[in-house]
């Protein structure tokens, strides 16, 4: 089975990118095929505990990231730098999430046969 990648970069909400991701990952995984995601940059403001998207036509990202294990999407990697970068404390961050260093970042994008890019 091919392993693949959705890199989150972008913020969540001023384009539909992010979105756009969290669909085709969702697509892929239907397909049971092996998806992993990686958040690096911009794309950690996803993570923010205060997304209030009540009064927008946006769903909130950090609540649909939260249900990915539902589509067995259980490797949701954050690049700890860019967290860090963001602002949002690491100790905010859903347990099923893994923090991981910028080596290992690259190690993922290394080893992954496709690579999607949001």
């Amino acid at each position: 089975m091919k392993e693949l990648l959705v890199i989150l970069k972008n913020s969540p909400y001023r384009t539909e990118c992010s979105k756009l991701a969290l669909n085709l990952a969702i697509t892929f995984a239907t397909f049971d095929q092996k998806i992993s995601i990686l958040i690096i940059g911009d794309g950690c403001f996803q993570l923010h505990p205060d997304q209030n998207t009540e009064h927008s036509y946006h769903r909130n990202h950090l609540k649909t990231l939260k249900s990915l294990s539902f589509y067995d999407i259980e490797n949701i990697y954050i690049e700890s730098a860019s967290l860090k970068n963001s602002g949002i404390d690491s100790g905010n961050i859903d347990e099923k999430f893994i923090i991981i260093n910028s080596d290992f970042a690259k190690k993922l994008i290394t080893n992954a046969d496709h690579i999607f890019g949001f």
